[in-house]
């Protein structure tokens, strides 16, 4: 059973819209959330900002551990009268951006779910990649729009610096649309449920990670400029013309725009760029 707005009305809590609190109260897509997460005895999740504790009833009991990470402290009546009945159950009085999952790893690495708010949704999903090595699965609700760019495909105008950093390190899936409505307060715009699958090792293989991404920087810094445009401005101090010459011996046209580069194209564009660097003497 799903804490309703009536619930908060009875703890006199009204949701901060300076921290992006909408909670997720439809009992379907509460659900629909933890059956994808799919919790088992020997599992430890971690859940994102718990708010009122909708989704964290449905998945601590089915849990082995269970950590609860919510920066908001007024909601500790709500979400502690949630949970009181779950011994695994953790909460965590933090912001997950200051969070470090070391110290809640115990050797299996955890699942991670979580509704999102929709203005801090990049990094967050930032935060939890640079800790990918503890992390199995991760499950989030965000904003229609910015699920779209997690999952997009080269060639399409959803396509871009989101999506090559998630689809980088993990495989990323659309589960399910939610309307607002499933929402309170309701937002403004639908939200999607994605999953997240942390690869051992990257998709791709680069010779620089910090090359590939400064690389993806340069490529959706200014979408409307043409791939060689974007990459005169990558910081490198290389003129056109070189550039020209090393996209074409990437096979790579430099008048395509970034978002039709698949990302081992842009990979084998970043590790020539790197080797030209490395090869070529500075002044």
């Amino acid at each position: 059973m799903s804490r309703t707005p009536n619930t908060q009305a009875k703890h006199s809590f009204r949701a901060k819209k300076r921290l992006g609190q909408n909670f997720l109260v439809n009992p379907y897509a509460l659900r629909r959330i933890a059956d994808a997460v799919q919790p088992g005895s020997g599992d430890c999740v971690l859940e994102i900002g718990a708010g009122i504790g909708n989704l964290s009833t449905r998945i601590a009991g089915n849990s082995g551990c269970f950590h609860a990470v919510e920066k908001d402290t007024d909601l500790a009546p709500l979400l502690g009268a949630a949970l009181e009945k779950f011994p695994n159950a953790n909460i965590i009085w933090t912001d997950i951006l200051d969070f470090s999952l070391a110290g809640i790893f115990n050797g299996k690495k955890i699942k991670v779910v979580g509704n999102l708010p929709y203005y801090i949704t990049s990094p967050i999903i930032n935060r939890l990649l640079e800790q990918r090595e503890y992390i199995d699965t991760i499950h989030l609700t965000v904003q229609k729009e910015v699920a779209r760019r997690i999952v997009a495909s080269p060639g399409t105008k959803d396509f871009g610096r989101l999506t090559c950093l998630v689809q980088y390190y993990c495989t990323a899936e659309l589960l399910e649309i939610f309307p607002r409505h499933f929402f309170s307060p309701e937002p403004s715009v639908d939200s999607a449920l994605i999953r997240l699958n942390v690869l051992p090792v990257p998709s791709i293989g680069v010779s620089s990670e910090i090359m590939f991404f400064q690389t993806v920087k340069a490529i959706f810094s200014q979408r409307r400029k043409i791939l060689l445009n974007g990459l005169v401005n990558g910081g490198w101090g290389l003129p056109k013309e070189t550039l020209v010459k090393i996209l074409q011996r990437a096979g790579i046209v430099p008048t395509i725009r970034g978002e039709q580069l698949s990302l081992p194209q842009i990979g084998k564009l970043s590790d020539m760029i790197d080797a030209y660097l490395r090869d070529t003497p500075k002044a």
